[in-house]
Protein backbone atom coordinates (compact mmCIF):
# COMPACT_ATOMS: atom_id res chain seq x y z
CA UNK A 1 0.00 0.00 0.00
CA UNK A 2 1.11 3.46 -0.06
CA UNK A 3 2.21 3.69 3.25
CA UNK A 4 5.07 1.26 2.46
CA UNK A 5 6.86 3.86 0.55
CA UNK A 6 7.51 5.73 3.95
CA UNK A 7 9.22 2.62 5.26
CA UNK A 8 13.09 1.48 5.46
CA UNK A 9 13.45 -1.37 3.09
CA UNK A 10 15.76 -3.08 5.35
CA UNK A 11 13.99 -3.16 8.88
CA UNK A 12 10.33 -2.02 7.59
CA UNK A 13 10.71 0.92 9.84
CA UNK A 14 9.88 4.55 9.37
CA UNK A 15 12.35 6.59 7.79
CA UNK A 16 14.22 8.76 10.37
CA UNK A 17 13.81 12.40 11.01
CA UNK A 18 15.80 15.38 13.24
CA UNK A 19 13.81 16.76 15.86
CA UNK A 20 14.63 19.39 18.34
CA UNK A 21 13.26 19.92 22.21
CA UNK A 22 13.25 22.55 24.84
CA UNK A 23 14.27 21.41 28.20
CA UNK A 24 13.99 23.43 31.36
CA UNK A 25 15.04 22.43 34.62
CA UNK A 26 12.03 22.60 37.44
CA UNK A 27 12.63 21.66 41.28
CA UNK A 28 15.94 19.45 40.05
CA UNK A 29 13.78 17.70 37.09
CA UNK A 30 14.62 18.33 33.70
CA UNK A 31 11.30 19.09 32.15
CA UNK A 32 10.95 18.24 28.22
CA UNK A 33 9.02 20.20 25.57
CA UNK A 34 7.31 18.89 22.85
CA UNK A 35 9.38 17.16 20.05
CA UNK A 36 9.42 19.14 16.52
CA UNK A 37 11.06 19.14 13.40
CA UNK A 38 14.52 20.79 13.23
CA UNK A 39 13.91 24.40 12.46
CA UNK A 40 14.47 23.86 8.92
CA UNK A 41 12.55 23.30 5.53
CA UNK A 42 15.27 22.06 3.74
CA UNK A 43 17.33 19.57 6.21
CA UNK A 44 14.79 16.31 6.74
CA UNK A 45 13.64 14.92 3.47
CA UNK A 46 11.73 11.48 2.89
CA UNK A 47 14.50 9.45 3.88
CA UNK A 48 17.29 9.05 6.69
CA UNK A 49 18.88 12.25 8.49
CA UNK A 50 20.29 11.15 11.80
CA UNK A 51 23.61 11.83 14.28
CA UNK A 52 23.62 15.95 14.89
CA UNK A 53 27.01 17.59 15.55
CA UNK A 54 26.60 21.20 16.31
CA UNK A 55 29.90 23.67 16.33
CA UNK A 56 30.56 25.38 20.03
CA UNK A 57 28.91 28.94 18.76
CA UNK A 58 25.61 26.91 17.58
CA UNK A 59 25.79 28.23 14.24
CA UNK A 60 27.33 24.90 11.70
CA UNK A 61 25.70 21.86 11.88
CA UNK A 62 27.24 18.42 10.74
CA UNK A 63 24.75 15.57 10.05
CA UNK A 64 23.84 12.45 8.48
CA UNK A 65 21.48 11.54 5.15
CA UNK A 66 20.93 8.93 2.83
CA UNK A 67 22.23 9.53 -0.67
CA UNK A 68 19.97 10.76 -2.60
CA UNK A 69 20.23 12.35 -6.09
CA UNK A 70 19.43 15.45 -7.71
CA UNK A 71 15.79 13.99 -8.15
CA UNK A 72 15.72 13.75 -4.07
CA UNK A 73 15.48 10.09 -5.07
CA UNK A 74 17.54 7.54 -3.14
CA UNK A 75 20.78 6.63 -5.08
CA UNK A 76 21.69 3.14 -5.10
CA UNK A 77 25.01 1.24 -5.90
CA UNK A 78 25.81 -1.53 -7.96
CA UNK A 79 24.81 -4.04 -5.46
CA UNK A 80 21.55 -1.82 -4.96
CA UNK A 81 22.65 -0.27 -1.79
CA UNK A 82 21.75 3.19 -0.85
CA UNK A 83 24.80 4.47 1.60
CA UNK A 84 24.67 7.43 4.02
CA UNK A 85 26.46 10.79 3.62
CA UNK A 86 27.71 13.79 6.00
CA UNK A 87 26.21 16.75 5.12
CA UNK A 88 26.95 20.68 6.72
CA UNK A 89 24.43 23.07 7.25
CA UNK A 90 25.01 26.96 8.13
CA UNK A 91 22.13 28.37 10.81
CA UNK A 92 20.63 31.95 9.13
CA UNK A 93 18.31 34.20 10.58
CA UNK A 94 17.20 30.89 12.99
CA UNK A 95 16.79 28.50 10.19
CA UNK A 96 19.35 26.34 8.82
CA UNK A 97 20.67 26.39 5.38
CA UNK A 98 23.18 26.39 2.70
CA UNK A 99 22.85 22.33 2.96
CA UNK A 100 26.29 21.36 1.16
CA UNK A 101 27.67 17.30 0.91
CA UNK A 102 31.18 17.22 2.55
CA UNK A 103 34.20 15.84 -0.09
CA UNK A 104 35.20 12.81 1.36
CA UNK A 105 31.64 11.11 0.66
CA UNK A 106 31.52 8.66 -1.65
CA UNK A 107 28.67 6.77 -3.71
CA UNK A 108 30.17 3.18 -2.50
CA UNK A 109 30.32 3.04 1.02
CA UNK A 110 28.57 4.83 3.86
CA UNK A 111 29.95 8.37 5.93
CA UNK A 112 27.80 9.34 8.94
CA UNK A 113 28.13 9.54 13.01
CA UNK A 114 29.90 12.79 12.77
CA UNK A 115 30.80 14.40 16.22
CA UNK A 116 33.79 17.49 16.90
CA UNK A 117 37.04 18.26 18.81
CA UNK A 118 36.45 20.38 21.73
CA UNK A 119 38.21 23.51 19.48
CA UNK A 120 35.86 22.24 17.13
CA UNK A 121 38.71 22.13 14.65
CA UNK A 122 38.57 18.43 13.89
CA UNK A 123 35.39 15.97 12.44
CA UNK A 124 35.32 12.51 13.45
CA UNK A 125 32.91 10.29 11.99
CA UNK A 126 32.15 6.48 11.35
CA UNK A 127 32.37 4.46 7.71
CA UNK A 128 33.06 1.19 6.16
CA UNK A 129 35.72 2.18 3.53
CA UNK A 130 38.02 0.47 2.60
CA UNK A 131 41.24 0.10 4.23
CA UNK A 132 39.64 -0.32 7.79
CA UNK A 133 39.86 -2.71 10.20
CA UNK A 134 36.43 -4.05 10.62
CA UNK A 135 32.45 -3.99 9.51
CA UNK A 136 32.57 -0.01 10.53
CA UNK A 137 35.91 2.34 11.82
CA UNK A 138 36.07 5.18 13.18
CA UNK A 139 37.64 8.24 11.41
CA UNK A 140 39.40 11.88 11.88
CA UNK A 141 39.68 14.99 9.62
CA UNK A 142 40.79 18.41 10.20
CA UNK A 143 38.39 20.95 9.55
CA UNK A 144 40.24 23.24 6.78
CA UNK A 145 38.70 27.01 4.59
CA UNK A 146 36.49 26.80 2.37
CA UNK A 147 35.10 23.10 2.63
CA UNK A 148 37.97 21.60 2.92
CA UNK A 149 39.00 18.96 4.58
CA UNK A 150 42.59 16.78 5.32
CA UNK A 151 42.45 12.83 4.52
CA UNK A 152 40.94 10.83 6.32
CA UNK A 153 42.94 9.17 9.20
CA UNK A 154 41.54 6.29 10.83
CA UNK A 155 41.67 6.36 14.62
CA UNK A 156 44.07 2.65 14.57
CA UNK A 157 42.98 -0.35 16.42
CA UNK A 158 43.10 1.06 19.89
CA UNK A 159 39.98 1.71 18.81
CA UNK A 160 38.70 -0.10 16.14
CA UNK A 161 38.00 -3.99 15.81
CA UNK A 162 37.22 -6.32 13.02
CA UNK A 163 33.31 -5.48 14.38
CA UNK A 164 31.51 -2.11 14.51
CA UNK A 165 32.83 0.87 15.54
CA UNK A 166 30.09 3.77 15.80
CA UNK A 167 28.76 7.10 17.23
CA UNK A 168 32.25 8.95 18.73
CA UNK A 169 31.45 11.76 20.72
CA UNK A 170 34.29 13.97 22.42
CA UNK A 171 34.18 15.60 25.49
CA UNK A 172 35.66 18.67 26.70
CA UNK A 173 38.78 17.53 28.31
CA UNK A 174 38.91 15.11 24.46
CA UNK A 175 37.95 12.13 26.06
CA UNK A 176 36.29 9.61 23.07
CA UNK A 177 33.24 8.27 23.62
CA UNK A 178 32.15 5.81 21.24
CA UNK A 179 29.70 2.31 20.89
CA UNK A 180 31.62 -0.95 19.81
CA UNK A 181 30.29 -4.32 19.64
CA UNK A 182 34.32 -6.01 18.76
CA UNK A 183 35.69 -4.58 22.48
CA UNK A 184 35.18 -6.29 25.74
CA UNK A 185 31.64 -6.02 25.90
CA UNK A 186 28.34 -6.86 28.37
CA UNK A 187 25.94 -7.11 25.22
CA UNK A 188 25.93 -6.00 21.73
CA UNK A 189 26.84 -2.50 21.04
CA UNK A 190 28.59 -1.12 24.45
CA UNK A 191 29.31 1.97 24.97
CA UNK A 192 33.34 3.12 25.39
CA UNK A 193 35.91 5.57 26.57
CA UNK A 194 38.99 5.88 25.50
CA UNK A 195 41.87 9.08 25.52
CA UNK A 196 43.06 7.57 22.58
CA UNK A 197 43.48 11.42 21.16
CA UNK A 198 45.55 12.63 23.98
CA UNK A 199 47.67 9.00 24.57
CA UNK A 200 48.13 6.67 21.21
CA UNK A 201 48.94 3.69 23.18
CA UNK A 202 45.48 4.09 25.63
CA UNK A 203 43.18 0.63 25.82
CA UNK A 204 39.62 1.78 25.67
CA UNK A 205 37.42 1.08 28.84
CA UNK A 206 33.86 -0.05 29.09
CA UNK A 207 31.50 1.93 31.04
CA UNK A 208 29.83 -0.85 32.48
CA UNK A 209 26.73 -0.29 33.87
CA UNK A 210 24.23 1.44 34.14
CA UNK A 211 25.07 2.71 30.95
CA UNK A 212 25.47 -0.81 29.32
CA UNK A 213 23.64 -3.67 28.96
CA UNK A 214 23.11 -6.81 27.64
CA UNK A 215 21.58 -4.73 24.59
CA UNK A 216 22.62 -2.02 22.11
CA UNK A 217 23.66 1.09 23.99
CA UNK A 218 24.79 3.85 21.57
CA UNK A 219 24.54 7.47 20.77
CA UNK A 220 26.58 8.94 24.48
CA UNK A 221 26.40 12.97 24.37
CA UNK A 222 27.76 14.43 27.74
CA UNK A 223 27.41 18.23 28.64
CA UNK A 224 30.61 18.90 30.50
CA UNK A 225 29.65 21.54 32.37
CA UNK A 226 26.32 19.97 34.16
CA UNK A 227 27.91 16.43 33.64
CA UNK A 228 24.22 15.52 32.41
CA UNK A 229 23.93 13.86 29.04
CA UNK A 230 22.01 10.98 27.00
CA UNK A 231 22.41 7.69 25.04
CA UNK A 232 19.99 5.51 22.82
CA UNK A 233 18.80 2.15 24.07
CA UNK A 234 16.52 -0.52 23.22
CA UNK A 235 17.40 -2.52 26.43
CA UNK A 236 13.79 -3.76 27.95
CA UNK A 237 11.47 -1.23 29.84
CA UNK A 238 11.71 1.55 26.93
CA UNK A 239 8.61 2.68 24.64
CA UNK A 240 9.90 1.66 21.68
CA UNK A 241 12.30 -0.16 19.77
CA UNK A 242 15.38 2.35 20.11
CA UNK A 243 15.05 4.88 23.44
CA UNK A 244 16.98 7.73 24.40
CA UNK A 245 17.95 7.92 28.28
CA UNK A 246 19.43 10.73 30.10
CA UNK A 247 21.64 10.22 33.20
CA UNK A 248 23.34 12.21 35.39
CA UNK A 249 27.26 11.90 35.88
CA UNK A 250 28.55 13.20 39.01
CA UNK A 251 31.57 11.01 40.09
CA UNK A 252 30.17 7.37 41.48
CA UNK A 253 32.07 6.85 44.44
CA UNK A 254 32.64 4.02 47.47
CA UNK A 255 34.78 2.86 50.68
CA UNK A 256 36.77 -0.10 50.67
CA UNK A 257 37.40 -0.75 54.55
CA UNK A 258 38.00 -3.16 57.19
CA UNK A 259 39.85 -4.01 60.55
CA UNK A 260 42.85 -5.98 60.46
CA UNK A 261 43.22 -8.92 63.22
CA UNK A 262 45.78 -11.78 63.66
CA UNK A 263 44.04 -14.92 62.50
CA UNK A 264 45.18 -17.00 64.85
CA UNK A 265 43.43 -14.83 67.93
CA UNK A 266 41.54 -12.17 66.06
CA UNK A 267 43.24 -10.03 68.00
CA UNK A 268 43.66 -6.11 66.26
CA UNK A 269 46.81 -5.40 64.75
CA UNK A 270 48.47 -2.04 64.71
CA UNK A 271 51.16 -1.40 61.67
CA UNK A 272 49.81 -3.44 59.41
CA UNK A 273 50.45 -1.70 55.68
CA UNK A 274 47.58 -2.13 54.07
CA UNK A 275 47.85 -1.06 50.12
CA UNK A 276 44.98 -0.72 47.78
CA UNK A 277 45.82 -1.83 44.33
CA UNK A 278 43.72 -1.34 40.99
CA UNK A 279 43.30 -4.05 38.18
CA UNK A 280 46.57 -2.92 36.70
CA UNK A 281 48.55 -3.65 39.68
CA UNK A 282 49.09 0.42 40.89
CA UNK A 283 49.30 1.10 43.87
CA UNK A 284 46.63 3.73 44.71
CA UNK A 285 47.06 4.50 48.23
CA UNK A 286 48.71 2.81 51.40
CA UNK A 287 47.85 3.37 54.69
CA UNK A 288 49.54 2.15 57.72
CA UNK A 289 46.92 1.12 60.93
CA UNK A 290 46.76 2.21 64.02
CA UNK A 291 45.98 0.88 67.68
CA UNK A 292 42.20 0.11 66.37
CA UNK A 293 43.78 -2.03 63.84
CA UNK A 294 41.03 -0.31 60.81
CA UNK A 295 41.61 1.65 57.22
CA UNK A 296 39.29 2.94 55.10
CA UNK A 297 40.17 3.86 51.05
CA UNK A 298 38.42 6.06 48.82
CA UNK A 299 37.41 4.20 45.93
CA UNK A 300 35.37 4.64 42.07
CA UNK A 301 32.82 2.78 41.06
CA UNK A 302 32.79 0.20 38.55
CA UNK A 303 36.20 -1.06 39.29
CA UNK A 304 38.67 -3.94 40.51
CA UNK A 305 41.04 -3.38 43.21
CA UNK A 306 42.85 -6.03 45.26
CA UNK A 307 43.13 -4.90 49.10
CA UNK A 308 46.91 -6.26 50.48
CA UNK A 309 48.21 -5.93 54.06
CA UNK A 310 51.54 -6.67 55.36
CA UNK A 311 53.43 -6.96 58.66
CA UNK A 312 56.54 -7.80 59.58
CA UNK A 313 56.84 -11.73 60.89
CA UNK A 314 53.18 -12.57 59.51
CA UNK A 315 51.98 -14.01 56.27
CA UNK A 316 50.19 -11.69 53.94
CA UNK A 317 46.59 -11.56 53.27
CA UNK A 318 44.24 -9.86 50.62
CA UNK A 319 40.75 -9.35 49.30
CA UNK A 320 39.03 -8.77 45.89
CA UNK A 321 36.76 -6.29 46.05
CA UNK A 322 34.87 -5.31 43.07
CA UNK A 323 32.97 -1.74 43.27
CA UNK A 324 29.74 -2.28 41.53
CA UNK A 325 27.47 1.23 39.97
CA UNK A 326 25.93 2.06 43.87
CA UNK A 327 27.42 5.33 44.86
CA UNK A 328 27.94 5.39 48.54
CA UNK A 329 27.79 1.77 49.34
CA UNK A 330 30.70 0.58 51.91
CA UNK A 331 32.98 -2.74 50.90
CA UNK A 332 34.41 -4.73 53.30
CA UNK A 333 37.94 -5.79 53.47
CA UNK A 334 38.71 -7.11 56.72
CA UNK A 335 42.42 -8.84 56.51
CA UNK A 336 43.34 -11.53 58.66
CA UNK A 337 46.92 -12.24 58.35
CA UNK A 338 49.16 -15.25 60.14
CA UNK A 339 51.60 -15.11 62.60
CA UNK A 340 54.62 -16.47 60.83
CA UNK A 341 56.77 -16.76 64.22
CA UNK A 342 55.24 -19.18 66.97
CA UNK A 343 57.46 -20.00 70.08
CA UNK A 344 60.51 -21.39 68.23
CA UNK A 345 59.30 -21.87 64.99
CA UNK A 346 58.59 -19.94 61.68
CA UNK A 347 55.25 -21.75 60.41
CA UNK A 348 54.14 -21.83 56.96
CA UNK A 349 51.39 -23.96 54.84
CA UNK A 350 52.86 -27.20 53.89
CA UNK A 351 55.20 -27.07 51.62
CA UNK A 352 54.06 -29.96 49.27
CA UNK A 353 56.30 -32.04 46.79
CA UNK A 354 55.53 -34.36 43.92
CA UNK A 355 55.35 -38.24 44.66
CA UNK A 356 58.76 -39.55 44.84
CA UNK A 357 60.47 -36.47 44.02
CA UNK A 358 62.03 -33.77 46.11
CA UNK A 359 62.64 -30.23 44.01
CA UNK A 360 60.72 -27.73 44.69
CA UNK A 361 57.58 -27.03 43.48
CA UNK A 362 56.09 -23.35 42.44
CA UNK A 363 53.83 -23.65 44.88
CA UNK A 364 56.19 -24.27 47.65
CA UNK A 365 58.31 -21.57 46.76
CA UNK A 366 55.70 -18.90 47.54
CA UNK A 367 55.30 -20.77 50.57
CA UNK A 368 59.22 -20.46 51.31
CA UNK A 369 59.23 -17.08 50.40
CA UNK A 370 57.81 -16.63 53.96
CA UNK A 371 60.59 -17.76 55.78
CA UNK A 372 62.95 -15.84 53.50
CA UNK A 373 61.11 -13.02 54.60
CA UNK A 374 61.51 -13.37 58.15
CA UNK A 375 65.44 -14.34 58.05
CA UNK A 376 65.25 -11.06 55.94
CA UNK A 377 63.62 -9.31 58.79
CA UNK A 378 66.04 -11.05 61.08
CA UNK A 379 69.29 -10.32 60.06
CA UNK A 380 70.62 -12.41 63.40
CA UNK A 381 68.63 -15.16 62.50
CA UNK A 382 69.73 -18.78 62.36
CA UNK A 383 67.52 -21.52 62.14
CA UNK A 384 67.20 -25.36 61.29
CA UNK A 385 65.20 -27.68 59.36
CA UNK A 386 63.27 -30.71 59.80
CA UNK A 387 61.65 -32.30 57.23
CA UNK A 388 59.16 -35.66 57.74
CA UNK A 389 57.62 -38.17 55.86
CA UNK A 390 54.03 -40.33 56.74
CA UNK A 391 54.72 -44.36 56.56
CA UNK A 392 54.31 -45.92 53.43
CA UNK A 393 57.23 -46.67 51.42
CA UNK A 394 60.52 -48.66 53.29
CA UNK A 395 61.93 -46.85 56.42
CA UNK A 396 64.92 -46.39 54.76
CA UNK A 397 63.59 -44.89 51.48
CA UNK A 398 61.65 -42.66 53.60
CA UNK A 399 65.11 -41.75 55.56
CA UNK A 400 66.11 -40.81 52.11
CA UNK A 401 63.93 -39.08 50.82
CA UNK A 402 62.54 -36.97 53.67
CA UNK A 403 66.45 -35.84 53.88
CA UNK A 404 66.60 -35.17 50.17
CA UNK A 405 63.65 -33.06 50.77
CA UNK A 406 64.98 -30.82 53.74
CA UNK A 407 68.07 -29.97 51.36
CA UNK A 408 66.42 -28.72 48.56
CA UNK A 409 64.55 -26.68 51.43
CA UNK A 410 67.89 -25.55 52.36
CA UNK A 411 69.50 -24.88 48.93
CA UNK A 412 66.23 -22.88 47.52
CA UNK A 413 66.09 -20.56 50.52
CA UNK A 414 70.36 -19.73 49.96
CA UNK A 415 69.30 -19.35 46.65
CA UNK A 416 66.99 -16.54 47.34
CA UNK A 417 70.13 -14.54 49.24
CA UNK A 418 70.21 -15.73 52.71
CA UNK A 419 73.56 -16.72 54.05
CA UNK A 420 74.52 -20.79 54.48
CA UNK A 421 76.03 -20.00 57.94
CA UNK A 422 72.47 -19.17 58.94
CA UNK A 423 70.61 -22.12 57.98
CA UNK A 424 72.46 -24.86 61.32
CA UNK A 425 71.45 -28.19 59.57
CA UNK A 426 69.23 -29.85 57.20
CA UNK A 427 68.03 -33.09 58.31
CA UNK A 428 65.28 -35.75 57.10
CA UNK A 429 63.81 -38.02 59.96
CA UNK A 430 61.41 -39.99 57.59
CA UNK A 431 58.82 -41.63 59.61
CA UNK A 432 60.87 -41.48 63.06
CA UNK A 433 58.31 -39.15 64.37
CA UNK A 434 54.69 -39.75 63.44
CA UNK A 435 52.29 -37.15 64.73
CA UNK A 436 49.34 -40.11 64.69
CA UNK A 437 48.69 -43.81 64.98
CA UNK A 438 49.62 -44.33 60.81
CA UNK A 439 53.12 -46.48 61.45
CA UNK A 440 53.62 -49.48 59.06
CA UNK A 441 51.02 -51.76 58.24
CA UNK A 442 47.99 -49.60 60.18
CA UNK A 443 45.46 -48.91 57.61
CA UNK A 444 44.78 -44.75 57.70
CA UNK A 445 42.97 -42.19 55.48
CA UNK A 446 44.64 -39.69 52.93
CA UNK A 447 44.54 -36.74 55.56
CA UNK A 448 45.53 -39.30 58.38
CA UNK A 449 48.79 -40.02 56.38
CA UNK A 450 49.41 -36.03 55.54
CA UNK A 451 49.76 -35.17 58.81
CA UNK A 452 52.88 -37.04 58.94
CA UNK A 453 54.48 -34.96 55.67
CA UNK A 454 55.60 -31.98 57.41
CA UNK A 455 58.81 -29.49 57.97
CA UNK A 456 59.68 -27.79 60.73
CA UNK A 457 62.10 -24.45 60.43
CA UNK A 458 63.34 -23.94 63.95
CA UNK A 459 64.82 -20.43 64.89
CA UNK A 460 67.85 -21.70 67.03
CA UNK A 461 68.89 -17.89 67.48
CA UNK A 462 67.08 -14.62 66.47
Amino acid sequence: NSDDKKLYGWNQEPFLDLYEVSVTEKDGKKEYGTPDFINSSKINTKYHEASVAITKDGKTMYFTRDNVDRKNKLDYDRKGTSHLKLYKATLENGSWENIVELPFNDNVYSTGHPALSPDDKKLYFVSDREGGFGQTDIYEVDILENNKYSTPKNLGPKVNTAQREMFPFVSKDSTLYFSSDGQLNLGLLDIFKSNILKDENAEPENLGAPYNSGYDDFAFFMNDESKTGYFSSNRPGGQGNDDIYSFNAEPCKQKIEGIARNSKNQEILAGVEVKLINKAGKIIETITTANDGAFAFDADCNKTYTVVGSKKDYKDDLKEIVTEFDNGKVNNADLNLTPLINDNQIVINPIFFDFDKWNIRTDAQYELENIVDVMREHPNMVIKIESHTDSRGSDSYNMKLSDRRAKSTRDYIISRGIAPERIASAIGYGETQLLNKCSNGVKCTPEEHQLNRRSYFYILKD
